[in-house]
């Protein structure tokens, strides 16, 4: 019996990942007010940074799940696809809050899942 643990765990990077993913362009204009200000360009390239990793997160996580709930009926491919596309995209400049969106709706998708593994599987 395959493991809702990574269901869940797609399910809520997917969504706060991409909340984040969807304000993310604030952020990195926050950080440049910020160095602006201060002289430095830590703030700027810190949000840089930690949004590529969770670009990353997003889509390796996408290929993780697909790969592991290969044939399984509880969790359809969907979601993982959308997640892999959602990460993809937002690794293009400019384009990180489509990634979001996308995200967002692969993560709601593997939360709805999650009912289905108090069933048996068939």
């Amino acid at each position: 019996m395959k493991s809702k643990n990574l269901a869940l765990t797609n399910g809520i990077v997917g969504l706060v990942g991409g909340i984040i993913l969807l304000f993310g362009g604030w952020f990195i204009a926050g950080g440049i007010v910020s160095d602006a200000a201060t002289g430095s360009i830590s703030n700027t390239s810190g949000a840089a940074a930690f949004l590529n990793i969770l670009k990353i997160a997003i889509l390796a996580l996408g290929i993780i799940a697909l790969i592991y709930y290969k044939g399984d009926k509880r969790v359809g491919t969907a979601s993982g696809v959308l997640l892999i596309v959602g990460g993809a995209i937002a690794l293009i400049p400019f384009l990180g809050w489509i990634g979001g969106i996308l995200a967002i709706i692969g993560g709601s998708l593997y939360l709805a899942s999650l009912k289905h593994f108090s069933q048996p599987q068939a």
